[in-house]
């Protein structure tokens, strides 16, 4: 366990989507994953559109819709509208984020995605599994969304794990100003960061910002923490080429001390979010298993250990 802080005086709030027990994939042992919810970059392939929006929001899932007309009946501001074939729509610019539909929908057609909450609230979910954490070597994920653009919230959950001896760890995008979230970096046991492409316009283009902020922050971090693992979300038609690839593994052994990379290939399992957060994205790939063995191979040639949970 890595040494905290004092936590602040003033408890603080903060927002998130889920808190999902249970989790294997976001760290070592059994985990439970705090979503924070709001993040700064748009990756067209993100499995989470709905972390996106910072604040509280209306999901509207039409396949579920039976069209009783419940939401638009109750709706002040004609946000909920019946559309064609009688399916519930939002009018985005209209809502309130009142949540009136969602509470009167029968079906879970309209669903509120989004709450604020406290570091007691959050806690008091995480310390049932305590035991659990200390028997599988598990602990806490912060995710997201964007963990660091909620600092404060971030750190004092942080501080008060560590007092509880919970093991911490985050998943972040890497893009956040240093100087406001460099310490939270102590406070953690494991930092997942995300690699995306090497090329700044190209990282733009698919992701909504460039990538400069994002590689000073694997440096910084990864020299002062020795469990900093580098997540690279592989799809064909953006980043999957041994060019990127390589480039990233110079880029790692000239300026980090990153502990591991990590491969995450491209699913689809969010396309039904896209839809109900009124969003749409292009029609990505995975590469081929011929395609990932060739990048594990250059992975490997530059002396990177490779971790493959999944």
């Amino acid at each position: 366990m890595r040494s905290s802080k004092e936590p602040p005086m003033t408890p603080c709030s903060g927002n998130i989507f889920q808190i999902q027990r249970w989790s294997i994939h976001d760290g070592e042992g059994v985990r439970s994953t705090v979503f924070f919810k709001g993040c700064p970059l748009r990756c067209q392939w993100c499995a989470n559109p709905e972390s996106w929006n910072p604040n509280p929001e209306v999901l509207v899932f039409a396949a579920k819709c039976t069209g009783c007309g419940r939401c638009a009946a109750i709706c002040k501001t004609g946000a909920a509208i019946l559309a064609k074939g009688n399916r519930s729509e939002s009018d985005r610019e209209k809502c309130t984020a009142c949540f009136a539909c969602c509470e009167v929908c029968p079906t879970g057609a309209r669903k509120r995605i989004g709450m604020t909450v406290t570091v007691d609230d959050v806690m008091q979910i995480v310390k049932r599994d305590a035991i659990f954490y200390r028997e599988s070597g598990g602990g806490v994920t912060f995710s997201g969304g964007e963990p660091f653009a909620q600092p404060q919230f971030l750190r004092q959950l942080a501080t008060v794990c560590n007092q509880l001896g919970i093991d911490t760890a985050v998943e972040t995008s890497g893009y956040f100003d240093w100087d406001l979230c460099g310490d939270i970096v102590d406070l953690l046991d494991c930092v997942f960061i995300d690699c995306k492409h090497m090329d700044s316009a190209e990282h733009q283009q698919f992701c909504g910002v460039g990538n400069e902020r994002i590689l000073a922050n694997i440096a910084a971090i990864s020299q002062r923490h020795p469990r900093t693992i580098v997540r690279v979300p592989l799809i064909a038609e953006v980043n999957a080429n041994e060019h990127n690839i390589s480039r990233m593994c110079e880029f790692l052994v000239q300026n980090t001390r990153v502990a591991a990379v990590e491969l995450l290939v491209y699913h689809d399992l969010g396309e039904a979010k896209y839809n109900a957060a009124g969003a749409s994205r292009p029609n990505f790939t995975a590469p081929d298993a011929a395609k990932l063995a060739k990048l594990k191979k250059i992975i490997a040639g530059y002396g990177i250990p490779l971790v493959d949970y999944k």
